[in-house]
């Protein structure tokens, strides 16, 4: 739980006078509660009022309760859409009336709510943001003057930006652009100073954030967590200035560069102090045998005097992942309390050990306030390019494409069945979960999305990781819009092999990785059994790399795909294929060259897998799994993934392929017998004109067409088959270098 309102961790002179209790502590998942990544509480007229979000009957809710005297009121539903309310924040404005804000989805988007309680009853919900697109994380904060102000990101430009609106006199101001320039500017914090003057700081990073990013690309956009830094800004009645001193120039050599979610908090004595999240990779000065892709991350604080900030001091006993936050607030006696989770992880392995909760009254700065000194604000100019020119058109055409076949309907549904975020002991530079499901819904506007982190070394084999990736997948599931899957990496080296694996449940556990399969004594009987129990599947990936596999084993009923390409890597169709590695040019095989786990290999020895593209680590936007669905649920997915009915692309790329045989027609990942002549049908509609079109059988090349429009239909007929059983795939690779592959379809002919 978070208060309301943020504050001082400390003396930037005596920080090791802080006294720290743990409250709390949270190692075991224990009992499933609903809550959300933010529950403030605020106390009114010596009242303590709490606010949080619950899941009741598949849905996300705010509601309210109040001690009053010993004992808690029966709890108040604030909210009734039937999507997720959630990331609520309150304050409390100068005539006494306490205030909600929130991010509601409402028809597949977010957008900021607010209502306020005067003691008696509450308001109605007003809608403060105004974009079309995604609003995220409002916060809220009051003058003394009967103004309330509410800030918040959104996506309406096509990137994030920083907006701040507001209330006064019982109406709405305009919204206020605090930063929107092309940058990632996100993650508002606002506070309120003795002059009345509001402050802002919010974090930053580069253009295009999570546009095209990967292995060999020409022209790339900036990773999730490629860079960070923070921006601070005052209105001052009339317009936005800026501190004096750059806070980032300001920081010390070992704490520049990656630091996150700043906040802001008004002290008794006048200062407005700023903290904020840093990442430390290893103890400085001392050699570490951890991986530089394992973090922690740790409070900072600092504040400004006159024209300088002060040497930031660290707060002890803070060290968590990424996008932790935590809670500050004054007890009216002039002294800073704060709240914070902390998962114990040290400087050597950087890894979750156990989570608890810690409280400390922060001590105050004991030296004369000097005023901050600010200046006019000047906002660089940020030149930037564009990726995609045509996306929103492409996007429209690919969501609204169906599959009509056998009486039933069919959409393809985009989405990643394979990103890892900070969670993942190796996920340093992913970014947090959150910002993973920001680029999901956002910047790649994908339907559905897996966050598979690995389930060993700090991930999902501990129980409470495991119920923190679950609830969030149920904080991000929107009806009609956006529908992740719950599950996880597991990973055993060349030549067992990495797997991700999907649930359409919510609540399955892992299934742990033995010493005798680590040791590839014990191939994946037990993890097929266990799948069949949990009724969940896996996903091969990378089958051609170090975390590859040599196709010993195969259950294809819950072993139905295979990536054939990933955005963090290459192509795993045939050793010299686009995209692929090949032999003696090790800088075309990151992660390994093992040619013997080439999907080819995997067909040639009758396994039936159908395809996939995904990204993994760092890539993002260039890689999509095209699931071909009746319907629009975890389950309807899950269903189609089992029948092969799959394509992995580059690119929003359409490819709709079938065979029609006997009366009767089959989609991409289909099997039959066909006691007569049979028609291969293929419809591409790329985003560029297409360079070829190939059809595939077994591993010969059957037939092949170039320099084609960006809608092609064509039909074929091999003339040529032998009886037996054939595969039959179709590839494209279109002007710009982007590709799609279809799942095959198998033909016994008779």
């Amino acid at each position: 739980m978070t208060v309301t309102r943020s504050g001082p961790p400390g003396s930037a002179t005596a920080t090791t006078r802080t006294r720290c209790w743990r409250a709390a502590s949270t190692g075991r998942a224990g009992e499933r509660s609903s809550a959300s990544p933010k529950s403030p509480a605020i106390t009114i007229s010596g009242r303590p009022w709490v606010v949080y979000s619950a899941q009741k009957g598949g849905n996300w809710d705010l509601y309210a309760r109040v001690l009053d005297g010993d004992s808690w009121s029966a709890a108040e539903r604030l909210t009734e859409a039937p999507q997720p309310d959630v990331f609520h924040n309150l304050a409390t404005d100068s005539e006494g009336n306490l205030w909600v804000v929130w991010q509601g989805f409402r028809d597949g988007a977010a957008d900021i709510f607010a209502r306020r309680y005067d003691g008696k009853r509450w308001s109605e919900a007003e809608q403060v943001s105004s974009s079309s697109a995604n609003d995220w994380e409002p916060v809220v904060v009051a003058d003394s003057k009967g103004g309330v102000y509410v800030g918040w990101d959104s996506y309406g430009a096509g990137n994030y930006d920083v907006l701040v609106r507001r209330w006064a006199g019982g109406e709405w101001g305009e919204e206020m652009p605090v930063a929107s320039t092309a940058k990632y500017e996100a993650h508002l914090s606002l506070a309120v100073d003795g002059q009345d003057r509001v402050w802002a700081a919010w974090n930053e990073s580069g253009v295009n954030w999570g546009k095209d990013t990967g292995w060999v690309l020409n022209r790339e956009g900036t990773r999730l967590y490629e860079w960070r830094t923070m921006n601070v800004a005052v209105h001052d009645g009339w317009e936005w200035r800026s501190p004096a001193a750059d806070i980032n120039e300001a920081l010390p050599e070992e704490l520049q560069g990656y630091n996150d979610f700043p906040a802001l908090f008004p002290d008794a004595d006048g200062r407005i102090w700023l903290h904020f999240r840093h990442r430390t990779t290893r103890q400085a000065d001392i050699l570490s045998e951890s991986p530089a892709h394992r973090a922690a991350w740790e409070i900072w604080s600092t504040t400004i005097q006159g024209d300088r900030w002060l040497r930031p001091q660290h707060v002890p006993m803070t060290r968590f992942r990424q996008d932790a936050r935590w809670g500050l607030a004054s007890d009216g006696n002039g002294d800073v309390w704060a709240a914070w989770p902390t998962d114990n992880r040290d400087y050597d392995g950087f890894l979750f050990e156990h989570a608890d909760v810690y409280a400390a009254k922060l001590p105050r700065l004991m030296t004369k306030v000097v005023p901050p000194k600010l200046v006019a604000r000047v906002v660089d100019e940020v030149p930037a390019y564009v990726i995609h020119e045509n996306e929103a058109e492409d996007l429209a055409r690919i969501r609204g494409y169906e599959i009509e076949s056998e009486g039933k309907t069919y959409r393809i549904y985009r989405g990643d069945t394979h990103r890892h975020t900070e969670i993942s002991m190796d996920g340093n530079n992913d970014g947090s979960l959150i910002q993973t499901y920001r680029y999901a819904m956002d910047v790649a506007s994908l339907d559905y999305l897996l966050a598979s982190e690995h389930n060993f070394l700090g991930g999902p084999d501990i129980e409470y990781i495991n119920w923190l990736l679950h609830q969030t997948v149920d904080v991000f599931s929107v009806s009609g819009r956006f529908q992740p899957f719950y599950g996880y990496e597991r990973s055993i080296s060349f030549p067992d092999g990495h797997r991700n694996i999907l649930f359409a449940e919510r609540g399955k556990p892992t299934l742990p990785v033995t010493d005798a399969e680590r040791n590839h004594e014990e191939g994946a009987a037990r993890l097929y059994e266990y799948l069949k129990e949990q009724e969940g599947i896996a996903i091969s990936h990378t089958s051609a790399s170090s975390m590859g596999t040599d196709w010993r084993d195969n259950d294809p009923e819950v072993e139905p795909l295979v990536e054939i390409y990933q955005g963090d890597r290459v192509s795993n169709e045939y050793e010299g294929a686009p995209r692929a590695a090949r032999t003696g040019n090790l800088r075309s095989a990151p992660g390994g060259f093992r040619p013997e786990g080439y999907v080819w290999n995997a067909w040639a020895k009758g396994y039936k897998l159908g395809v996939q593209a995904a990204s993994d680590h760092l890539s993002t936007h260039i890689s999509y799994a095209a699931t071909i669905a009746e319907e629009f649920t975890r389950e309807g997915m899950l269903d189609a993934m089992k029948k092969r009915h799959s394509y992995g692309a580059t690119d929003n790329i359409i490819l709709d392929y079938r065979l029609r045989t006997g009366g009767r027609e089959y989609l991409q990942g289909d099997i039959l017998t066909a006691d007569g002549d049979f028609r291969l049908s293929v419809r591409v509609i790329g985003t560029t004109p297409i360079r070829q079109i190939d059809i595939i059988r077994n591993q010969t090349f059957l037939y092949n067409r170039q320099n084609l429009e960006a809608d092609v239909s064509l039909e074929f007929v091999d003339a040529d088959v032998e009886p037996g059983e054939h595969l039959y795939y179709v590839r494209v690779i279109q002007v710009d270098g982007n590709m799609a592959w279809s799942s095959p379809i198998w033909v016994t002919v008779e």
